[in-house]
């Protein structure tokens, strides 16, 4: 089997076992993603079950351990509605458009009674048909040897590298402006998934490359930025990288603001277009519309296909915005609805809902058939709240 690049890997089916608030999930994941959903749905919870095998195999992070302590714990990760099964399980198949199950992963995880640490209960590694690797723990008083996985373990992973690799790779991203405009977080090393990093990632980069590519996020942005003339990355004194922008206005030359004088906007869609353009694993965004005209908005599923044919990068986005689903061309695969009753959070992609896939044979775009599902009963009284004393 030949070896795929990083970034031709993705995402094709996720199943999920009592994951905070889902009993299950169990979906097929096209090579852009979107969830919708009413407020605390679980959108979040979802692109977080990725970003967690993410962080369990990247170098340095602390592996499984830190991962759950991340998130507060294992009885805050593990669904309140999981009733009778004490466990956690993840199951994802990774591949490419031509071989959609190149390779699996199952991590079963759960707290021995007496044991304070959460440990493997079972963990799979699977190459196309063929097991590579795999531990099972048979007994409870052996659990103190399982607080790994194989995943990040550097010998115990030689024989999935590849897969270990794309799951490193993947990026998680809710770009914050004012974390961007911070120097002291900035100066902080390490991946921050809130743009901390973005100008020192945009430097690291070799400038025969990053060049080209500020030169065609500029050409963007003077699409959708009014008056934007030019993006430059340039160090100041103490070699600390600094983006700056040419606005044009009455006078004759055009003026440059440094990133602390962009608006929010500016500054998340030169976050969110930077790192779609970059090489990597699956791309998770939250929420990528926060700030930006809705003109805008309804473009980005067109500009996410247009960088995936120069990244092949998979993008799973949450969104709130009608807008986002409104493009014609986003198929029903595409997107998946969750919902939520007395027994948890439920999602389904609505190419299989019968009454959502009918509306839009009909003419209704996705964004008509599925947002009206998402108002919360009685929302309409919401405005007549008086909240003073």
């Amino acid at each position: 089997m030949a070896r795929a690049s990083r970034s031709s890997l993705r995402f094709t089916h996720l199943r999920l076992k009592n994951w905070r608030n889902f009993r299950e999930v169990d979906l097929d994941l096209d090579r852009r993603a979107f969830f919708v959903g009413p407020n605390a749905s679980g959108k979040s919870n979802l692109l977080d079950a990725l970003r967690f095998l993410s962080e369990i195999a990247r170098p340095g992070g602390g592996g499984l351990q830190a991962a759950i302590d991340q998130r507060l714990g294992f009885s805050a990760i593990r669904c309140l509605h999981a009733r009778k099964q004490p466990w956690i399980e993840m199951d994802v198949s990774i591949g490419t458009d031509l071989d959609l199950k190149a390779w699996r992963y199952r991590l079963q995880i759960n707290i021995v009674k007496g044991e304070k640490l959460p440990t493997v209960a079972e963990e799979e590694v699977w190459r196309g048909d063929d097991k590579v690797a795999g531990q099972r723990r048979e007994t409870t008083a052996e659990a103190f040897q399982f607080r790994q996985t194989l995943m990040e373990q550097a010998q115990g992973s030689l024989a999935f590298r590849e897969l270990a690799e794309f799951f490193e790779s993947c990026r998680y991203l809710h770009v914050v402006p004012q974390i961007v405009r911070d120097r002291e977080r900035a100066h902080k090393g390490g991946e921050d998934p809130y743009g901390g990093d973005l100008l020192r990632r945009m430097k690291a980069m070799p400038k025969k490359t990053r060049d080209p590519r500020l030169r065609r996020i500029s050409t963007a942005l003077g699409l959708a930025v009014p008056q934007f003339n030019g993006l430059t990355l340039e160090d100041d004194a103490d070699g600390v990288p600094h983006l700056k922008a040419a606005f044009e206005h009455w006078r004759g030359r055009a003026s440059n603001q440094p990133e602390g004088m962009f608006s929010d906007g500016t500054l998340r869609l030169i976050g969110l277009l930077w790192s779609i353009s970059e090489q990597g694993g699956t791309l998770l965004l939250e929420e990528p519309e926060l700030s930006l005209n809705d003109a805008v908005v309804s473009q980005l599923p067109q500009m996410f296909s247009n960088m995936q044919k120069l990244s092949s990068r998979q993008v799973i986005a949450t969104t709130h915005s009608p807008a986002l689903l409104g493009d014609d061309d986003i198929g029903l695969t595409e997107v998946h609805l969750i919902s939520v009753d007395s027994d948890g959070s439920h999602v389904e992609t609505i190419s299989g809902n019968k009454m959502i896939a009918a509306q839009v044979e009909g003419g209704m775009t996705i964004s008509q058939a599925v947002f009206p599902l998402l108002a919360p009963t009685g929302i309409e009284n919401f405005g007549k709240v008086v909240l003073a004393s």
